[in-house]
């Protein structure tokens, strides 16, 4: 029960961690469209989540040898106690950040969706061409709507 415990304790701060950084990544991407910056806040938030990966395997790894499917199983698998309180409190914190951390994960993606959604808007309007997710040569000839080229050379 112990390492159960820990784990979850684990869990808890991780969450918590990163459920900052992708706060911090949420504001950076509303506040300003500088890649720079947007860039150094999804670096900041890449070992948070390779450590809740790890932790991840952690907890597969725990529960296989307790032969549970999943926490939840395993924690009503055991006998009420003072340890097993714990154990269901530090449960439904990991819970409550798996679910604040959903909520942001989807905010962030809106955000990043709007913000294509601009930068191809701006490229329409300045190349007057339909933008697409991959700009190659065959995409420009076959949405360009303008009469002449912006690279001709005759112009």
């Amino acid at each position: 029960m112990d390492e159960a415990v820990r784990l979850l304790r684990e869990q808890v701060l991780l969450s918590n961690q990163c459920l900052e950084k992708i706060k911090a990544l949420k504001e950076v991407l509303q506040a300003e469209n500088k890649g720079a910056n947007i860039v150094a806040a999804v670096q900041s938030l890449e070992p948070a989540l390779l450590e809740i990966a790890k932790l991840e395997k952690k907890k597969r790894d725990f529960l296989q040898k307790q032969s549970a499917k999943d926490m939840r199983t395993f924690i009503s698998q055991m006998p009420p106690s003072e340890a097993w309180e714990i154990l269901v409190h530090l449960f439904h914190r990991a819970q409550e950040f798996e679910q604040s951390l959903h909520r942001e994960i989807i905010a962030a993606t809106l955000l990043l969706e709007q913000g294509k959604k601009y930068v191809d808007y701006n490229i329409n309007i300045m190349t007057r061409t339909m933008a697409s997710n991959i700009y190659t040569q065959e995409a420009a000839e076959s949405e360009s709507q303008r009469g002449i080229k912006m690279f001709d050379s005759s112009v």
